[in-house]
């Protein structure tokens, strides 16, 4: 764990992945008839279609990791209601936002929760909670979801709380590695007069001499201004993470860009996001956030790529990764031809290691090579059932996962926005089984993919994957006495 692996010199390092790795295999040898034996329980469970009896297995069962989690939208609204009241801010009664206090028909934090109608209607605009379970005349389930964030990104600064809560819960999920979306990294913007050359390059997709405006907006950034703006977030970020990792838990951080904004705001933002994952080690990879049906996200969308591309191909940010929110679109949200190209560029042209959602699959005009791709290339996909299902409507034999999985295209099972969703990892893995059919083999398979394809270390890789052999030998030494 970084525990070890953070403070130990190279050869007590070898020494302890070794007896770990030695006494996985022990374990496993003596493990085989309880192995058996739990996948004789979980088969039976399945078969009966016995929903409680799957939650509790995938519930007590090892998870490995969370590779696709948004920290804001991870906590959950109960937490943030106590933040508000530590900040001794208020609620509005009128648009539910956080306000200062004196703010005109803004009420406590513990008024509101006295108030059951008032406080459902916070619930109901804050989360995804109930919203299926009674009528709406106002927004579609996709905005719903993307406004939330509106409600609570004022108050989710407070990092050091916000990560205890996520280790807690996934402690208790038995989950031993989270990858979280922190927050992007806000610098001046240089001037936007590159706009219109961009524009037009997107509206031919001519790359030719678009490198060389980029290299212009690039050497027009204020760098004291990145470097201050880099070393405040990595000392905020020091002091958020302090106590998080240790032997039984690892967190590592992604920072992000938002998509929906103009060219050289989004470009100036994807360089300092660079920057930051090239000068903190616990900031593991560049991601892109927002609607992807957004105006400004589909029209610029070719743009966007080729930035990703010449920001990989600088010698500084050689090594930085890169995941991708690619795909997350359904048939009616954009033209369908606008649905037929999203993975494959975010792949081929941007350099993702892996995509988040890529649930328009089935629209590529370029699926079968995409497949082959992934699969060859060790490219994996982040699967998010209870989001795809909220936010694009698909769901059961709609969604792509076994189009990936049949493929051989390494997946993992992830969570998204559980706070807002209102959901656990537990309950992706219930939809994972009860809707696919997954043998407990394969699952456990998908367990380990969380820990061989994030974007930790490869000691540190190795020490997961010792220690989760380990935890699943118990797992299935307790299942095996389960009636």
């Amino acid at each position: 764990m970084s525990g070890i692996f953070d403070s130990v010199n190279t050869h007590t390092m070898r020494r302890t992945l070794t007896t770990l790795i030695l006494t996985a295999f022990t374990l496993a040898a003596i493990a085989q008839p309880s192995t058996d034996k739990t996948a004789a329980w979980y088969n039976r469970a399945l078969k009966t279609g016995d929903l409680a009896k799957l939650t509790y297995f995938f519930s007590q069962m090892p998870k490995g990791g969370d590779l696709h989690h948004h920290y804001s939208g991870a906590v959950y609204l109960e937490s943030y209601l106590d933040w508000i009241k530590e900040r001794n801010m208020r609620i509005s009664s009128i648009t539910y936002k956080p306000v200062n206090k004196g703010t005109r028909a803004a009420i406590t934090v513990d008024s509101l929760r006295k108030n059951n109608t008032l406080y459902r209607n916070l619930m109901s605009l804050w989360s995804t909670a109930d919203f299926e379970n009674h009528y709406h005349d106002e927004v579609a389930p996709d905005q719903h979801f993307f406004n939330t964030f509106g409600y609570f990104g004022p108050i989710s600064d407070n990092y050091k709380a916000g990560l205890a809560e996520i280790k807690k819960r996934a402690l208790q999920e038995n989950v031993q590695y989270v990858e979280t979306m922190l927050s992007g990294v806000r610098i001046p913007i240089p001037s936007q007069k590159h706009n219109a050359a961009l524009y037009q390059h997107q509206q031919e997709q001519s790359t030719a001499g678009l490198d060389a405006i980029f290299d212009q907006i690039k050497n027009s950034i204020n760098e004291a201004a990145v470097v201050k703006a880099v070393n405040t977030y990595k000392a905020q970020l020091k002091e958020a993470r302090a106590g998080i990792d240790d032997e039984q838990f690892t967190m590592r951080y992604q920072t992000y860009t938002t998509r929906n904004n103009d060219p050289t705001t989004v470009f100036a933002s994807l360089y300092a996001s660079f920057r930051l994952c090239a000068a903190e080690r616990s900031m593991v990879a560049v991601n892109f956030v927002g609607p992807e049906n957004g105006v400004v996200a589909m029209k610029d969308y070719w743009l966007h790529m080729q930035m990703f591309r010449y920001m990989k191909a600088l010698p500084e940010f050689s090594k930085v990764h890169v995941a991708l929110h690619a795909g997350e679109l359904a048939l009616g949200m954009v033209k369908p031809e606008d649905m037929g190209y999203h993975i494959h560029d975010a792949l081929l042209t941007a350099g993702a290691e892996r995509i988040g959602h890529g649930v328009d699959l089935p629209y590529e005009g370029h699926a079968a090579e995409i497949l082959r791709y992934m699969a060859a290339h060790g490219k994996a996909i982040e699967i998010n059932l209870v989001s795809n299902e909220f936010i694009l409507g698909v769901k059961d034999g709609r969604h792509p996962i076994r189009m990936y999985y049949d493929a051989h295209v390494p997946m993992v099972i992830a969570t998204d926005d559980a706070g807002v969703s209102r959901s656990s990892l537990t309950e992706q893995y219930v939809l994972l089984a009860s809707r696919y059919g997954f043998s407990y083999r394969e699952i456990k398979e998908l367990v380990f993919n969380s820990i061989e394809y994030s974007f930790m270390s490869h000691a540190m890789k190795c020490s997961h994957k010792a220690v989760l052999r380990e935890r699943f030998a118990a797992f299935e030494h307790d299942m095996a006495y389960m009636p």
